[in-house]
């Protein structure tokens, strides 16, 4: 049986009605809480390549599934 990780810091972010709404989703969407989605977002982003992570940041890349994005054409 695998042993709960143990977290003892907090971090605060002050967020618009609108971002927490969306981050709910988001973490809905993956089966998560707000934390743990936060938290995953940041793993995955920490052990990709700097093209990569600049790429998701710039929103090229699908965070979820790390697929490029289909950019909409007028």
């Amino acid at each position: 049986m695998a042993m709960a990780i143990e977290r003892k810091n907090s971090f605060h972010l002050l967020l618009s009605d609108d971002e927490l709404a969306l981050l709910r989703l988001l973490a809905e969407r993956e089966g998560l809480n707000a934390s743990d989605y936060l938290r995953t977002m940041m793993r995955r982003l920490a052990g990709t390549s700097q093209h990569l992570g600049a790429l998701m940041r710039m929103g090229e890349i699908d965070w979820t599934t790390g697929a490029e994005a289909k950019k909409k054409t007028k």
